[in-house]
């Protein structure tokens, strides 16, 4: 039984005149009788009863005939879907987003995509650095974003840099450093540092530490705390003061940041995704980030 001799029965069935549902279809009336024919044969049931008067459904053809459509209508969503999918307008996107940035860039390229392809299901997730790695490795994710040389990407991932991030300098209000409008990483030497934990992010821990011995001397941490949040709470209460992402001014809390020079190292914030990933959802997705991060960096140029 093919979808063909179904779309054939309810042209019939709709008609109930095998000249007019053939014309309809397109067909001869011949062909027509002897494809309704051969279906009947093959359900070993009449669908229709034929008289002088013409043709009527019988209680088989009946049942039949609802049934026949639920399947040639699901057939045809089907054939749709497919092309939808395969032009990127339906399936499922998901992007993990690191806290502080996802705000920056990523809510008007999520209402353009979702503007544009309004049957996409996206899903949004909060991960720390690592954890984009292994979510994009692991299949759970499809777009990610790191920050580099923070984090080293495996070779089955492919990333194309966004932008640079600064570290400043985060402490409460009330700090004796707080009067001053830059800080070199030498003047903090003697301060207490608080870190994120290792646990939760432990190539930005090892990161800062590096920076330090480079400036010269050994990071005084007396403080591990497991999210930026809480790192912020802590340094607003004076625990210590923390070197941290410039991005993470986007925090509400009551610590000030004071910049470093220039010259200090920063991180390269990259977009990341599976080589192999083949979803034209994240092509889609991609094209429209890379138009975005375009018009800013234009925006700011022209300022």
């Amino acid at each position: 039984m093919e979808l063909r001799h179904l779309r054939y029965f309810v042209a019939v069935a709709e008609e109930m005149n095998i000249r007019r549902a053939a014309k309809r279809l397109h067909v001869s009336q011949p062909p027509l009788s002897r494809q309704i024919q051969d279906l009947e044969d093959e359900l070993g049931v009449k669908l229709f009863d034929r008289t002088t008067r013409g043709l009527a459904l019988t209680r088989a053809g009946e049942a039949f005939l609802g049934e026949t459509r639920q399947t040639l209508s699901q057939a045809e969503r089907a054939a749709l879907l497919a092309r939808a999918a395969n032009r990127g307008e339906t399936g499922s996107l998901s992007v993990a987003i690191l806290p502080p940035i996802g705000g920056l860039f990523l809510p008007p390229v999520l209402r353009a995509f979702r503007e544009r392809f309004p049957s996409v299901d996206v899903n949004v997730v909060d991960r720390m650095p690592s954890a984009h790695i292994s979510a994009l490795l692991d299949r759970k994710i499809d777009v990610g974003f790191v920050p580099m040389p923070v984090v080293k990407l495996p070779p089955d991932l492919e990333y194309e840099p966004i932008q640079d991030i600064s570290i400043m300098v985060a402490m409460a209000s009330g700090h004796s450093l707080a009067k001053r409008r830059q800080l070199t990483l030498a003047q903090l030497a003697r301060e207490p540092l608080l870190l994120i934990n290792p646990a939760a992010g432990v190539l930005l821990h090892d990161w800062i530490l590096n920076l330090c011995r480079e400036a010269g001397f050994e990071a005084r941490v007396t403080k591990l705390v497991d999210g930026p949040s809480s790192l912020l709470e802590m340094v607003s209460a004076g625990f210590g003061i923390a070197l941290l992402p410039d991005l993470f001014q986007r925090i509400p809390s009551d610590a000030i940041f004071r910049p470093l020079p220039a010259t200090t190292p920063r991180l390269h914030l990259s977009v990341a995704w599976r080589r192999d990933n083949a979803s034209p959802l994240l092509k889609v997705f991609l094209d429209i980030f890379r138009s975005h991060i375009k018009r800013n960096s234009h925006a700011k140029r022209g300022r």
